[in-house]
This record gives C-alpha cells, structure tokens and sequence, in this order.
C-alpha cells in the first residue's frame, strides 16, 4: 500500500474511533447539546447509576473532553493528508467532495493497487452483483453467498459519498435520475425504494470507476476501462471524472 494512502487509513480509523466515542458520551453527559424533538430525556436513577459507575472506571467528563479534543485533531490531520494527495488535485472540483470526503474515500478504497480490474474494485466496495443481484443481509438465512457486501467502514463510507454527493452533485444528480426512470419503466410493479437504491447505486459504482482509473493512472499502474467498454465495446461515449465538475446553474432572478 501506498504510504500516503495508508497513512489516511489509520488517520480515518482514529477519527472514527474518537467520533463514535464522543457521540456515545455526549448522549449520555450532554444530552442538552443534542437535537430532541421534545427536549433532552429526563434523568431517570437508572441512568443517574449508569452514568456513576462509568465515571468511576474512567469514563466521565474528562474521557468525553479527550475525545471532542481528539475528534477536532484528526479531522484536521486527515484534511492535511488529503490536501497532499496527488488524486486531491483531480477531486477539488467536484461539489460535494470535500476533503473530509476524500479522505474517508481514500481509507474505504483500501490499497488501490491490489485491484487489477474496476470490476474486482467494486467487488471490494461492496456494488458487485452476485447472480444479477446486489448482495445483501436475508433476515433468518446464515447460509448466503456474500452475507455481508464489504468491510462495516466500507460501506458506512460508501453511504455516506452517495447522500453527499446525491445533495451536492449536479451530474451524480442526473446520473441517478436517469437510472431510477429506467428501473422504474423496467420494472413497473418493482416498489419505488428498489428504483431508488438502483438509481444510487449505478450512479455511485460510475463515480467510483472514473476515481478507479484515475487514481491508478496518477500511480503508473494499469487502469484498463470498465468491462462494458473493454470487452464488450460499448459505444456510448465513456464518462469521465471532469464530468463531475458541473456546478448547479443559478436561475436569474426576475427583475421587477
């Protein structure tokens, strides 16, 4: 793995560690600064136990301040690393990728020379298909071919990059519009939740080829082009990573 790129990885897993703490403590210690449709709970004895005998084996205000403090410090690291990137130059157009985004891109792609294809890529971020179908959880079935799609923090980030990006992202917008109205004409009696997870999937597994072989190619490593194009030869024209450049066009107000 790339030093880079593995310095990334352990920076997001210290950050998430510390965020995931924080917020844990802060529902517990703070529930004051916290949004509550009907303001915080009350304290219950239960709780006033619970929060007792945490303080006593370490974890009261001073465990909660160190991870707020440890919160703010990798989040900056990680925006420093990311700014370094040599894939940074390329992304820093794109609305809705951040360099918080990017960096928690880069740390679910993992080591981006070990996946030879986009297709084998995909494999490992959890948006291959499995006999024509997205692999997923069955509820009472243990014996599935993948139960789970990739590594918990793939996937959580892979979530993440498709709301921010679905919010942000003009082209991305486009891209899971037309793939949702596909579905949709395809599969008319399909419920409308599996038009939207088609939509957003597509669009992301898109997104995450144009990155694929740009990141490669920024390696000097082979970045041969999506199957549908390499061995089939399709002949729509390929996207590309500047195609996520467009930013929203601002309407003219009326004059009056």
């Amino acid at each position: 793995m790339n030093k880079l790129d593995e310095e990334i990885l352990r920076c997001y897993f210290r950050l998430q560690e510390y965020q995931d703490q924080r917020q844990r403590f802060q529902r517990l210690l703070h529930p004051e600064e916290l949004k509550w449709e009907n303001g915080p709970p009350k304290m219950s004895k239960t709780k006033q136990i619970r929060i007792e005998e945490l303080k006593g084996i370490g974890f009261g205000e001073e465990f909660y301040q160190h991870m707020v403090e440890g919160e703010e410090k990798e989040k900056a690291n990680l925006e420093s690393l990311v700014a370094s990137h040599p894939l940074r130059e390329l992304t820093e157009r794109i609305p809705g990728f951040g360099l918080l985004t990017n960096g928690k891109y880069i740390a679910a792609s993992g080591d981006i020379t070990v996946p030879p294809t986009v297709s084998s890529y995909w494999y490992g971020m959890g948006l291959d298909i499995v006999n024509g179908k997205a692999p997923r959880r069955i509820r009472g079935r243990k014996k599935v071919e993948r139960k789970v799609p990739a590594f918990p923090h793939v996937t959580k980030i892979g979530e993440q990059i498709r709301q921010q990006m679905l919010k942000q992202n003009p082209f991305f917008q486009e891209l899971y519009y037309a793939h949702k109205a596909d579905y949709l004409e395809r599969y008319p009696k399909a419920p409308k939740m599996f038009a939207h997870k088609h939509g957003l999937r597509i669009a992301q597994k898109i997104l995450y080829a144009c990155l694929f072989m740009k990141w490669r190619e920024l390696y000097g490593l082979p970045a041969p082009l999506p199957y549908a194009y390499d061995i089939l030869k399709h002949n729509g024209r390929m996207i590309t990573l500047e195609d996520y450049y467009r930013r929203k066009e601002h309407k003219a107000r009326a004059r009056v």
